[in-house]
């Protein structure tokens, strides 16, 4: 699977019927696309995909991802290291404004970053910026804001101090939890609601009611304005669902799950308009390490061994679903070529279960799995009936929304968990460091292995290419024997795109910029 490839799904077997276009939800100047409603706009309180979504095209980062993994100038016009990597330089452009005309500056730059760092209330993603110097000890609340090394020199330059040799932290930089803000948003709510709404992306937020968010263009935006002035968000596809939505011509760009597109693929009016994009993206199972039973590493070996989960993954059979050779996604560098996915071997499992006192299952304490339900159960449904049956434990599955669950992960971790991570920039240490780091506010099962945070260490020091691959391969292996989580899968993007609709293609973090589409001529 090739970052950044779009591959166009239509009928799998015979011959493709003719396409005949959908009546277009918009004009074209103006594009109705699916999603969820924000759960937070502000770039240093969100955390999930579908805010991510919304946040990228209100605030802009200095630096972009393609859909190639490539990072490219967007705020800033350029940047440079010295000191042997561990200082970076970023150069504004020239003449930067936010929405409401007033100037952009790289003080704004400073003061975003350092709201995500706040010791009183830090951005759940703060730890993109560890690697800065003294940014994990001030947000931690053991060392002052002043030792911190993000500084402006100037009004146009950023100057970044790092604790080690940094060539990734360009691309972390293009996060949405790092855009810049106006001064003032933390306290004051208006400039996030529409009307006196100030931003410093491609959009503006015009209007948000029970079922839509609506965009407009930014007549400030430092690349001009975009193709497509007005975007219609839409949080609810109607009764008929999202599918005949599309169909309908109200919807110009949905995505859609995985068991859509596995009939959309062969149907003669749908197939010609799904797109399957590779998704920077890995879904795993992990256990809180802190509480019986799952504090006992043969508990959680017997987990890993004693479940088939690459056949439960052959078997969904969505597109592009493959199994995960380790937590690091394919296409993302650190992936590396060795397989650091779970492996079936039951007899192993026994013994595990034997050494851990529950010989047969018995005695095992009752478990509840939760997940957001992402593929209505299918795959948490298959693990219950294999542990039932290979290893004669029994446990129960749960659905929540993801805004209790997230804050159930962050307060009081379940015994089992399910997550979906995707990318907030294509580096390794994205689903590793940050994911299973000692202390680090993702790390939802509380995880802690100094091998595992040397071997991290390790990676973000390295010099070179061969010596950064071996660090994080050590730590994957550490992760393997440890079992703290189980990589199953990573998976896809689906979507619908009407015909004509130019540049709807997720980038290497899996979102969509809407500045970047527009309409094909005479569509």
């Amino acid at each position: 699977m090739v970052v950044g490839s779009v591959l166009l799904i239509a009928m799998v077997l015979g011959t493709v019927a003719a396409w005949h276009p959908l009546t277009s939800a918009a004009s074209r100047d103006s594009a109705t696309v699916y999603g969820p409603a924000a759960a937070s706009l502000d770039p240093a309180v969100q955390s999930d995909a579908g805010s991510a979504q919304v946040v990228t095209q209100l605030f802009e980062s200095l630096t972009s991802i393609d859909s190639a993994a490539q990072v490219r100038p967007a705020l800033a016009s350029s940047w440079d290291a010295t000191n042997g990597g561990k200082k970076i330089v970023f150069h504004l452009r020239a003449g930067l404004k936010f929405s409401d005309g007033t100037d952009l500056k790289a003080s704004d730059v400073v003061g975003s970053w350092m709201r995500i760092l706040s010791p009183t209330n830090p951005s759940q993603l703060a730890s993109l910026l560890d690697g800065v110097t003294g940014a994990r000890a001030y947000r931690e609340g053991s060392g002052p804001k002043s030792a911190v090394g993000i500084h402006a020199t100037n009004d146009t330059d950023v100057e970044v101090d790092m604790d080690s040799a940094a060539s990734d932290f360009p691309a972390i930089v293009s996060s949405p939890t790092l855009a810049v803000v106006p001064a003032g948003l933390s306290s004051n709510t208006k400039l996030l609601k529409p009307g006196t709404f100030i931003g410093s992306g491609a959009y503006v937020l015009y209007d948000v009611s029970a079922t839509e968010t609506t965009l407009i263009a930014n007549p400030n935006y430092w690349a001009g304005s975009p193709s497509i002035t007005t975007v219609h968000i839409l949080n609810s596809p109607g009764s008929g669902g999202i599918v005949d939505a599309f169909q309908a011509g109200n919807i110009d760009y949905t995505p859609v799950s995985g068991n859509d597109a596995t009939w959309i693929a062969y149907d003669k009016t749908l197939g010609p308009s799904l797109r399957v994009e590779p998704s920077p993206s890995v879904e795993y199972y992990g256990f809180n390490t802190t509480k019986a039973p799952f504090n006992d590493v043969h508990v959680r070996r017997a987990f890993q061994l004693g479940v088939d989960w690459r056949r439960i993954v052959s078997l969904e059979a969505v597109p592009g679903m493959v199994s995960a050779t380790g937590m690091v996604p394919i296409g993302v560098p650190g992936h590396g070529t060795t397989d650091f996915g779970p492996a079936f071997d039951l007899t192993s499992a026994k013994s595990e279960l034997v050494a851990a006192g529950f010989p047969g299952g018995a005695g095992f304490p009752s478990v509840t799995l939760i997940t957001t339900g992402g593929d209505d159960g299918q795959m948490e449904g298959a693990i219950m009936h294999q542990l039932h049956d290979n290893l004669g434990i029994d446990i129960s599955f749960r659905v929540e929304d993801w805004t209790t669950y997230n804050a159930q992960l962050l307060a009081n971790p379940p015994a089992f968990y399910e997550m979906d991570w995707v990318a907030d920039y294509p580096g390794a240490n994205d689903f590793l460091g940050l994911l299973l780091g000692t202390s680090q506010p993702n790390n939802y099962g509380r995880w802690s292995n100094t091998d595992f945070d040397a071997a991290i260490s390790r990676a973000l020091s390295g010099t070179d290419a061969a010596t950064t691959q071996k660090a994080f391969d050590d730590a994957q292996s550490i992760v393997k024997d440890q079992a703290p989580v189980i990589p199953v899968d990573y998976g896809s993007g689906y979507s619908l795109v009407a015909p004509g609709l130019l540049g709807a293609l997720p980038n290497s973090q899996g979102l969509v910029r809407y500045a970047g589409m527009s309409w094909a001529a005479g569509s």
